[in-house]
This record gives C-alpha cells, sequence and structure tokens, in this order.
C-alpha cells in the first residue's frame, strides 16, 4: 500500500468514528435538559434569599477557562490604561469600535441573528421554558446567553475566575435592562435600575449598593478592553432570583419580578383628632417598570378614636401585576393635652434695683416640656410702674401655653444701675458701664519677675499663600509656641511643628501643656477656644507627651493637630508649652495636605513675612506680676499688653535677622498674683483695645471672658471673681488671645454694701 493510500484509509476511519459519535451526544443532550425540567424547582415557589444559591466561592471550572483569564487587571491587552465606563473604548464619547458615545449603546461585539429564536439543530439548543416564563440562562466560561429560548452573544465569555464568575458590564446593561453611566469625578461605574444604584470601581473588590459600601466576591477588573464585575453582585444588589446548575454550568435567572409595596407613615407620634397622617410612597418596581394604580386599605387623614390601626397598600405596575400587600399598624393615642403654664416672684412688688427671682411652674401630662420662653424677665428695673413678664413652654409635640403677669416696681431704690450689675452679674458674663470710670481707677504698678521660656510666635505670614516654613529656631529648655494662622490658599493645608535634635547627644523632648482650636472659619472664635483648652491643660497636671531624640533625629510634635486638614479660608491656632534637656531645633510648616511631611521636608524653603504680622523669638516669655499691698479698698486697675506700662517684649527675627517687637505681648503667660484683697471686692476685666474674647485662670478655675459672646468695647466688663466677708490671697493667669485686641484692665473696685 502506497503511503498517499495508507493515510487516505486512516482518514476515512476517523470520519467514520465521529460520526458514530453524534448521534449519542445530541441523544444525551436531549434527555439531560428534561431531566432538569423534573429537577429545578419553579421560581415562584421559592424566596429571593432561598434560591440564590451562590456561585461565587463554587468550582464552575467545568469547561476549560479562556486564555482571557490570564489578563492583567487594570490593564487593557494593548498596555494602556482603558477607562472602564464603555468596554473596547478608551474614549467614552468616541469608541475604538466606531459605534456611539452614548454609554448604553453594544459593546461593539458581534451578536449572531440577534433577537432571533435560535433553531433547534443550533449548537446551542437551550429551551428556557423548562425553568418558567421570562428566563435567562448564561453558559459558564462562554459567551452565550439565551433569554426566552432567544440566543445572544456577548463579546467577552462569562469567566471563572479564582472561583468566582464574572460579566462584563456591558453584558449586564444589554441583556437585563440596566442603565449605565460613568462618573468621571470618582472614576466609578454605575448601573442603575429601579430604585438600585450600584457603584463599581476597577481593581476594588467592593461597590456601593445605594451608597452604601458592600463586599464581592471577587475584583473587579479589565479584561481585553472590557470591565468585568463579579455577576452575584449585581444579581443580589437588584434583588433577582438565580440558581447556579452544577451538573450544566449554567446560571439561570429570574427576569420577570412583581412590584414591591412600601410606605412611611409620619408623624412618629398621632393623637385621636388632632394629628394629620401623612404617607410617604416608597413603592417601586425591582425592574424599573412604571406603577400605574395604588389600592390603599385603613389609611384615613385624621383618626377619630385612639387605638392601633393598620394601613396596607398594593400597587399595580404597567403590565398589571399586583405587589404583595404590604402593612404599617400604627398606635393611634388619646388627645394630646397642651402643657399647664404658670409662674411665680418671690414677691408682689419691688424697688428699683432690687432682684426679682422667678419660678417656672409650668407642667405637661407627658412631662415632656420641650420649650420655654421667657420675655421681659429682668433680674431687676430701674423704673417705677407696672412690668408685664410673660412665660410661653411648649411641649415636644408643638402644643403651647403662655400667661402673661405684672411685676410692681414702687418709687424707691434698692441699688442703683450700676450697683445691681457689680452685685449680681455672673461671673464670666457682660455687664454694661461707663468705659471712663475704668481710667479714674488708681494704676498699679506690680513688681515684674521674669521666667526662662522663650516664645516662638509663628503669626506671619498670617495668610498662607504657599507651602513653605513659617518659622524656625533652636533653643535648649523651655519653649512656648503661638501659631495662628489662615489657609489662603485653594487647597486643603496642614500645619506641622517638627523638632530636631540638634546635638550630638540624646535628647528629651515634652510636650507639658497645649491648647488648640480650629480649623474654623472665624478666628476670634480659635483663639479663644485655644487659649481656654491652653489653661485646661495646666489643670491637668500631667505632660502630654514625651519622646527621646537620637543626635539628627526629627520627630513630629502635636500630631494630632497635624491629622486636621485646614480648608481654604479656615484658621487654626495653637498655644503650647515644650521643654527639651539639649538643643533642639524647631520648625514650623505649613504643607498641601496631599502632600507627606517627610519627603517635602528637605526642599521646603521659609517663606517671606507679610510685613503686618508679627513672627520672632522673643526671651522672658512668662512674667509674674505680684502686688503686696492690700487692694479692693479703694477701685484701682492693673495694665496689661499696652506697651507702655506694659511693656512690649523685644526679640529677633531668626528668618529674616531683623529685630521685632512683639505688640500686645501675644504669648506671653501673665501670672498676676494679689496677695491682699480686701473683703466685698468685685475684680472684673475690661478691654481697652477694641473686640476681645479669650479666656482667663482665677485661683486655677478656668472662666470665659466672656463665657458667651464677646467684650465689643471699652463700655463693657466682665467679673471674673468676687471675695467674700475676709480677706483673700488672689492668683490670676492671663494670656492674649489671638485675633483679639489690647490691651485689657484687670481692676478691682468695692462691691455695694448688701441692702434689704
Amino acid at each position: 500500500m502506497s503511503h498517499f493510500r495508507w493515510k487516505r484509509t486512516i482518514a476515512m476511519a476517523l470520519v467514520a468514528l465521529q460520526c458514530a459519535a453524534v448521534m449519542p451526544v445530541a441523544s444525551a443532550l436531549e434527555q439531560r435538559e428534561m431531566n432538569d425540567a423534573a429537577q429545578v424547582q419553579t421560581f415562584e415557589s421559592q424566596s429571593v434569599d432561598g434560591y440564590q444559591s451562590s456561585m461565587d466561592g463554587q468550582d464552575l471550572s467545568g469547561t476549560e477557562q479562556t486564555g482571557n483569564n490570564e489578563t492583567t487587571e487594570g490593564e487593557a491587552t494593548n498596555g494602556e490604561t482603558v477607562d472602564p465606563n464603555v468596554d473596547g473604548s478608551t474614549d467614552p464619547a468616541q469608541p475604538s469600535d466606531g459605534t456611539s458615545g452614548d454609554p448604553n449603546a453594544t459593546d461593539g461585539s458581534t451578536i449572531e441573528n440577534p433577537g432571533t429564536t435560535v433553531p433547534k439543530s443550533a449548537e446551542h439548543n437551550i429551551d428556557t421554558t423548562i425553568y418558567g416564563s421570562d428566563v435567562l440562562v448564561i453558559l459558564a466560561n462562554s459567551n452565550v446567553i439565551v433569554h426566552n429560548n432567544v440566543t445572544h452573544y456577548s463579546k467577552e465569555p462569562i469567566t471563572v475566575k479564582n472561583g468566582v464568575s464574572y460579566i462584563s458590564v456591558r453584558g449586564l446593561v444589554d441583556r437585563f435592562g440596566f442603565q449605565l453611566d460613568f462618573d468621571n469625578t470618582t472614576k466609578e461605574t454605575i448601573i442603575r435600575q429601579g430604585d438600585r444604584e450600584l457603584r463599581y470601581k476597577a481593581k476594588s473588590d467592593v461597590y456601593q449598593v445605594n451608597g452604601e459600601l458592600t463586599k464581592m466576591s471577587g475584583a473587579s477588573y479589565l479584561q481585553n478592553n472590557t470591565f468585568m464585575v463579579p455577576l452575584t453582585s449585581a444579581l443580589q444588589a437588584m434583588q433577582m432570583k438565580y440558581k447556579w446548575e452544577q451538573h450544566t454550568k449554567r446560571i439561570i435567572v429570574q427576569m420577570s419580578a412583581a412590584p414591591v409595596a412600601k410606605f412611611k407613615v409620619t408623624p412618629e407620634h398621632i393623637f385621636a383628632g388632632q394629628t394629620e397622617v401623612v404617607v410617604e410612597n416608597q413603592s417601586f418596581h425591582p425592574r424599573g417598570l412604571q406603577i400605574i394604580d395604588y389600592e390603599w386599605t385603613g389609611l384615613e387623614s385624621f383618626y377619630s378614636e385612639a387605638g392601633q390601626y393598620v394601613i396596607s397598600l398594593r400597587v399595580l405596575d404597567e403590565k398589571g401585576v399586583w405587589s404583595e400587600p404590604y402593612s404599617v399598624t400604627i398606635n393611634v393615642q388619646p388627645p394630646n393635652m397642651p402643657p399647664v403654664v404658670d409662674f411665680s416672684t418671690n414677691k408682689s412688688q419691688y424697688k428699683m434695683g432690687e432682684l426679682i427671682e422667678y419660678s417656672n411652674e409650668s407642667y405637661d401630662d407627658e412631662d415632656a416640656i420641650d420649650k420655654v420662653e421667657w420675655t421681659n424677665n429682668k433680674q431687676a428695673f430701674f423704673t417705677p410702674g407696672e412690668q408685664q413678664v410673660t412665660l410661653k413652654v411648649t411641649d415636644k409635640h408643638g402644643l403651647s401655653a403662655e400667661i402673661t403677669k405684672s411685676v410692681t416696681i414702687t418709687n424707691e431704690t434698692l441699688y442703683t444701675f450700676d450697683e445691681f450689675n457689680k452685685i449680681y452679674t455672673q461671673v464670666g458674663h457682660v455687664y454694661p458701664l461707663d468705659g471712663s470710670s475704668i481710667l479714674g481707677m488708681k494704676e498699679i504698678l506690680p513688681q515684674l519677675r521674669h521666667g526662662q521660656r522663650t516664645l516662638y510666635r509663628s503669626n506671619s505670614p498670617e495668610s498662607i499663600v504657599q507651602d513653605g516654613i513659617l518659622y524656625k529656631d533652636h533653643i535648649a529648655g523651655g519653649t512656648r509656641i503661638l501659631l495662628h494662622h489662615k489657609n489662603a490658599k485653594p487647597t486643603d493645608i496642614k500645619l506641622y511643628v517638627v523638632v530636631k535634635n540638634v546635638s550630638n547627644e540624646d535628647a528629651v523632648v515634652r510636650v507639658e501643656r497645649a491648647g488648640t482650636a480650629g480649623p474654623s472659619l472665624h478666628p476670634q472664635q480659635t483663639g479663644k477656644a485655644a487659649a481656654q483648652r491652653y489653661f485646661q491643660s495646666f489643670r491637668e497636671h500631667g505632660i502630654i507627651s514625651e519622646q527621646t531624640l537620637k543626635p539628627k533625629q526629627s520627630a513630629l510634635l502635636m500630631p494630632e493637630m497635624s491629622n486636621r486638614a485646614i480648608k481654604p479660608q479656615q484658621v487654626f491656632t495653637m498655644y503650647a508649652d515644650f521643654l527639651g534637656d539639649n538643643n533642639l531645633e524647631y520648625k514650623i510648616i505649613a504643607l498641601d495636605a496631599s502632600k507627606d511631611i517627610w519627603k517635602e521636608l528637605p526642599n521646603l524653603q521659609i517663606l517671606p513675612s507679610d510685613g503686618t504680622h508679627i513672627r520672632g523669638s522673643f526671651n522672658n516669655a512668662d512674667r509674674t506680676l505680684t502686688v503686696s499691698e492690700l487692694v479692693g479698698e479703694e477701685s484701682s486697675r492693673i495694665v496689661i499688653g499696652d506697651n507702655k506700662s506694659d511693656k512690649k517684649i523685644g526679640g529677633w527675627d531668626t528668618t529674616s535677622n531683623k529685630d521685632v517687637d512683639n505688640a500686645g505681648n501675644y504669648g506671653v503667660l501673665y501670672r498676676v498674683v494679689l496677695d491682699r484683697v480686701a473683703p466685698n471686692t468685685l475684680i472684673g476685666v475690661n478691654a481697652r483695645g477694641g473686640q476681645y474674647s479669650g479666656s482667663i485662670l482665677v485661683n486655677g478655675q478656668e472662666v470665659g471672658l466672656p463665657i458667651n459672646g464677646i467684650l465689643k468695647n471699652k463700655d463693657e466688663a466682665t467679673p471674673i471673681y468676687r471675695t467674700g466677708d475676709r480677706e483673700e490671697k488672689v492668683e490670676i493667669w492671663f494670656t492674649p488671645a489671638a485675633a483679639s485686641n489690647m490691651p485689657v484692665n484687670i481692676f478691682m473696685t468695692q462691691l455695694p454694701p448688701k441692702r434689704t
């Protein structure tokens, strides 16, 4: 036999063998589908949760996985990054396949006989009716999707990867009727249907379902320029019933769904005959169909009798399918009674300048008075006649009651307006006075003693317009840093205090006391709050932090401050005391919030001064003012921060090598020691430079200057202490508040004698 004839004989034998094998395979396929029809339960008989036999985590690799599974995640096959909003396209407006830029268009894949029924002799002969009506069947590791006996072909196959089945976003959109969009700001692919919105990001195993982050069984990725996501993530989020058939490697999805009735009843408390019941209709269709009719049962605008009532709703979709009823049980309470309002005073009539004590005697049947409003309930009146005082109370349900009573003021005077305010204005509150009366008081010149602490004041440039070093200097020993800056950049910034051991030995640095405030749009607010917190840290009597630095080692101080991003136009203020046992360099740095401080630090330059505000190093930043003589019997005052009686501290700006003066002595800590204060003495603060809002420490107790609001001008004062009927020693700690005006006067004056 020739070589040619031998080869021909072998080929004929193979053909015969193949023909003999065809008929049993086809018969087996038909038999398997008949068995499937008997085994698979209908969708109507199972709940969503019961039906969803999860495909994720199972071995779906009954057939060979395609070579596409090896595509590097996040990269196209040509090595270019691909925008995941349009499969096979690098530009959502101009897809590379030449189709429309509409994100709802097809993905450019070839569809054989789209929308036509596959004949019985076709390669993928799947009768979807065995699973019920309106069913979609997906073949794992295949690009075949059959919907109601109509076969479609997706560009990329349903891919199994690490036991998780993936489908292209386009496959979800085209076959499931979802809506597709892309958010250029967040770089998220968005799928919507009905009341559901899903958001995916490439290379992430987390997606959002109506704004809530949800974990997926696998991370989304790009495969041949096609954005692939776990199939079950979308099916579960869209509340689609599905099933995995292991023996056929099929995913069976029920496409049809009934509308869902849902509503919310408000308000929470409903009273018979009084409360109008409002329902917020929250019904929806899982597939986005329109709801065309509503059937309410048990709903009334007002319920005349107390008791429990059931409200139910059914809704009808455009295909004539009714939802299951949704019901809410409401509890209608008996009619709500308004509160009973009343008040009394400790007397029926008063002298001018006599303290009036008001007692609120209102009550409510539920003990639920939510709001109390007084009108004209002054502590005292200074003109004779009848004064009308009104009290209004409102319960938590909005019902209110109001009462007005007369208070009689006689022609006699107990205290003048000024006397009354000195006696009865609460500590930390504001009362009016004649500002010139303060200047008429005797000025006391206390004994001055300096403390060895160096102040670094960082206030220039106050408005930060670029990254850089705001101030730097080095010292061994006690240091105080006052920084007060505004972000004038268009982006967020962060402020840092970096310390470096510039000695040749180990150094220990401590944060002894600190107060920070901001970010805020209100400079006076941050100045006041930072001073308050600084004084509060004195009361805690503990070291905030301590660390050891090796020679030439740098570290971050106050890291909690640096964690706060300062938005454009916001202000940040800090007072902090540090102590180092060796030579340390301190740098105050402003840096874009997106940058790393340690990477940027070597390249940062010193920012120029703005020429208006102050920065520099100032020695002797602690001042003790001692008054040994008796004060209070005669009205007197101590002036702080006027640059005359209390001279300003001179210093040196190391960044510009210039002499500087700390006008107002901001950042200086004053300890005012009054060894002898007469009985019945009022100690107060009067702002002389303009508006002031800060804090002060009196005998260890922090007092707001003032507690609420500000001292607007020289004609207002705040009491900070009153002595009793014995002589006392009083110690006052004060530091000028950033963004407020200096000077201030601390005054001592006798209280008026008590009268009855």
